[in-house]
């Protein structure tokens, strides 16, 4: 519907047509009738007085005057009427929502721009004082509102300090705000308000322009959020880094106490099995703080999603209450992810949920293939992504609780309830971030609470035919060297490798590797394997090593073994050639299964 203003009835335009043609007869009667009378008085009396002569004249001014009259108004009503088209056609042709209030704030303009914005028809609004209604639950002023009011000083009661006077144009103010009955999940705006003066400076109305900064708003949050967790990591990085390299030395000597304990010493065997573990879950704690910390780089492989959340949702649920409840379809489409990482995500989710039924019940753990595009409004590149989800009927949370659940340290929980320290959904977010994914929350009080994750898919000739859980083929004895500058470490590897029947030398430098590998080619027994140390220091370091031995023998599949997996040659070892990557200290299943997949 046009908000320009209706054209004058067919009646009025037909009496202004009349009155025109009336005044334009009586002028021209008046003019014959006073010539009459002046002739008839010059035959009587000779001349005509100047009475009569001033009477004609009267008459005439009198009768051009109201013609002119006429004729200007019906002027000045056609240029009112074309610059009011003029005006409605740029306010309708805007992009930018737009609505006009009157002085008895009914509204005069509601453009097509902000028909769009809040699916009010202009038709519906247009001369009422409803305009409330588009933005509002209850009844309020708008920013015009006041403005028509000559009100300014109101506008902080109401928008606080959300909004700020034009530095440009005089009374005049800019605003910024949520709207939560605007839109399906509220809607952010940046409007702004003016007031309209006529000629002679009377306030008539005021102007209100519109413009959705809803995806502006959350890119910021999520740049918010990014930036708190980076600088927490990086406090976190220094800490596990040095706290890993102290774990790894531990475990290592704890490896050789084990394997020199006699059959005779089984309380010895069991306090060393303890300690073990302990600084395996110590170790475990230390690598979340890194992933959690800034630059860890996930090691990543193509796999299927629905085998890993299988094998994976079922461990947080043991000697529980709560069981799962899978919807997983065949044709799920592989991932390229770190295993171990998203490993960690299922089971902080699964957790959650678990502990979000106090009382047992169900978790719902379901994927499927999505196609994200620009309608969606999703931080996420256009593309093929497997989505995947955990939801559970417990508690629920709060809006507050939910707006603050991806900060690190934060919990719903009571510390009675819980040892954590508030960092798992926290490093979700982190590693799912990394992953170039993306991780929400819906929950709501006594409801439940469900976690979405996206994750780019890959392709599907590339999906790993078994999960990182399973180990595979049977292994079969071959050659491997092993290059590392930890004698400790080389005697574990030893003990490792011969244990699961591969036959292996050692070298402690680039020298003695190199010498041990071009023997083994030239006895025509080359090595099917190596594992090199990712910290050699001295030397070409262990890419040149790398490139040395694959100009010996280009079959040779190479693991690259290291403490830290935010280093380049671990998060992106096939970029550097190397077949695997395998994070010290790691145990003989971890080797094992490494392995497995190179089918060695």
């Amino acid at each position: 519907m046009s908000t320009e203003r209706p054209e004058r009835p067919l009646t009025a335009r037909y009496s202004d047509l009349l009155t025109l043609i009336f005044w334009g007869f009586l002028l021209v009667f008046l003019s014959f009738f006073f010539l009459y009378i002046g002739y008839q008085l010059d035959q009587k009396f000779g001349s005509t007085p100047s009475l009569m002569i001033g009477l004609f004249l009267l008459a005439v001014l009198i009768c051009l005057g109201k013609f002119y009259q006429v004729a200007w108004r019906k002027w000045a009503e056609q240029e009112l009427r074309e610059s009011e088209r003029r005006l409605s056609s740029i306010l309708q042709g805007s992009p930018i929502p737009t609505f006009v209030l009157g002085k008895n704030h009914r509204i005069l303009y509601w453009n097509r721009a902000v028909e769009v914005l809040t699916r009010i028809r202009a038709a519906d609004v247009v001369g009422t004082t409803n305009h409330w209604k588009a933005f509002y639950k209850t009844e309020r002023p708008c920013m015009a509102d006041l403005l028509v009011d000559e009100s300014p000083d109101e506008i902080s009661k109401w928008y606080h300090e959300m909004f700020v006077k034009s530095k440009l144009i005089d009374e005049a103010y800019l605003g910024t705000d949520f709207f939560p009955a605007l839109g399906e999940k509220g809607t952010w705006l940046r409007f702004t308000a003016a007031v309209i003066r006529d000629s002679g400076g009377k306030l008539i109305g005021a102007v209100e322009t519109l413009e959705d900064i809803t995806e502006l708003k959350r890119a910021e949050e999520e740049l918010t959020k990014v930036k708190r967790l980076e600088s927490l990591g990086t406090m976190a990085d220094g800490i596990a880094h040095d706290f890993s390299s102290l774990l790894s030395a531990m475990l290592r000597n704890i490896f050789v106490a084990k394997i020199s304990v006699t059959d005779e010493d089984k309380m010895i065997e069991q306090g060393l099995e303890i300690a073990e573990k302990a600084g395996l879950q110590a170790k475990e704690l230390a690598n979340r703080l890194i992933t959690f910390a800034q630059g860890g780089n996930p090691v990543k492989k193509v796999l299927s999603m629905a085998a890993l959340l299988r094998e994976t949702a079922a461990i947080p649920l043991r000697d529980s209450n709560v069981h799962c409840n899978f919807d997983l379809p065949d044709d799920l489409w592989p991932v390229e992810i770190d295993d171990k990482q998203m490993i960690q995500v299922v089971q902080n989710l699964i957790s959650n949920a678990r502990e979000a039924l106090p009382g047992g019940g169900v978790v719902y753990v379901r994927a499927q293939n999505v196609t994200v595009s620009g309608s969606e409004n999703l931080p996420l590149k256009e593309g093929k992504y497997v989505k995947w989800s955990v939801e559970d009927h417990g508690m629920g949370m709060a809006e507050e609780q939910r707006e603050r659940i991806f900060e690190p340290y934060f919990t719903t929980k009571q510390k009675s309830e819980t040892t954590g320290i508030g960092l798992g959904l926290a490093i979700c977010y982190s590693i799912v971030k990394k992953h170039d994914g993306f991780i929400a929350v819906r929950s709501e009080q006594h409801v439940g609470t469900t976690v979405e994750v996206y994750l780019r898919a890959a392709g599907a000739e590339n999906i790993a035919g078994e999960s990182a859980a399973e180990s595979g083929s049977t292994l079969r004895r071959k050659r491997i060297l092993v290059l590392d500058h930890d004698p400790v470490m080389r005697d574990i590897m030893s003990i490792m490798l011969n244990f699961l029947g591969y036959a292996s030398e050692f070298a402690k430098d680039e020298e003695e590797a190199i010498q041990l590998f071009k023997r083994a080619v030239d006895d025509r027994q080359p090595f099917a394997a190596s594992i090199l140390d990712a910290t050699i220091p001295e030397g070409e370091g262990v890419e040149g090593i790398f490139q040395k031995l694959l100009g010996l023998n280009p079959q040779v599949k190479t693991v690259i073994a290291g403490d830290d997996p935010r280093q380049p040659l671990m998060s992106e070892f096939r970029r550097y050639g190397f077949s695997a990557a395998i994070v010290r200290p790691y145990t003989m299943d971890a080797l094992k299964i490494i392995l497995n997949d190179l089918q060695l």
